[in-house]
């Protein structure tokens, strides 16, 4: 039966740059979780900014071929898992998922997804989940928050971080359908938005994802199928 290894680092640059720099030497499915990153990131090289120890940081190795080649949906995958730990395991409400990445408390941003790699060898799946931090300083895109702004106590980072580690890993390694999930906790369903795809600005009215994770937006002129983008809400 396949488990799980498990790095735990006091402070690092990025663990996605630490998987992917020790690819070759690291086993398949290790997490690396660390305190603090120097030099944490999310999406398009922005910075992912956490007070030491307040957060969940972390990144998974995945090199089993026939995961890897899923590619995006394992962002559905990871997104979903979490969720469904913040739901049941800590009782928040109105949690959303934001294609493709990240994860919502009614509009404001709680964890965010990065995957990094080279499909079909290996993909890194990076974690930022906030949990205990209480003020967050400097400018975001989206508001932040994290467990303990919405429920107003402190929560032991090694428990969230149990939990999510066994959530995840049964969930990729195992053949479950996570899209009717996803789709029930759809951020962007109904919303109008615009995208830069195929080097066109395209804005529409997201109409859900269909079965390989393609976003779903439709305006006057046609429907599209957009399997990756910079989404901004209008």
């Amino acid at each position: 039966m396949k488990s799980y290894k498990e790095i735990a680092l006091e402070e690092v640059d990025s663990t996605n740059k630490y998987l992917i720099d020790n690819r070759n030497i690291v086993d398949s499915f290790t997490f690396v979780s660390a305190k603090y990153q120097i030099k944490g990131r999310g999406r398009n090289d922005r910075s992912w900014l956490s007070d030491k120890g307040d957060s969940l940081l972390f990144s998974l190795l995945i090199k089993d071929e026939d995961i890897v080649k899923k590619g995006g949906y394992l962002s559905l995958i990871t997104a979903c898992s979490i969720a469904k730990i913040l739901i049941e395991n800590y009782h928040l409400e109105d949690v959303k998922i934001k294609w493709p990445n990240d994860i919502y408390v009614g509009e404001k941003k709680i964890c965010g997804i990065l995957l990094e790699g080279n499909i079909p060898h290996y993909i890194v799946i990076g974690v930022g989940l906030n949990i205990n931090q209480e003020k967050f300083v400097g400018e975001y895109r989206r508001e932040p928050t994290s467990i303990y702004l919405e429920k107003h106590y402190k929560n032991d980072i090694n428990l969230v971080k149990n939990a999510v580690f066994a959530e995840l890993f049964e969930n990729l390694t195992t053949e479950k359908d996570y899209l009717s999930y996803y789709q029930n906790h759809d951020y962007l369903k109904g919303k109008l938005v615009k995208v830069l795809y195929n080097n066109e600005v395209v804005i529409g009215v997201v109409l859900g994802v269909d079965n390989n994770f393609n976003l779903i937006l439709k305006n006057k002129e046609k429907e599209y199928l957009i399997s990756s983008g910079e989404i901004e809400i209008l």
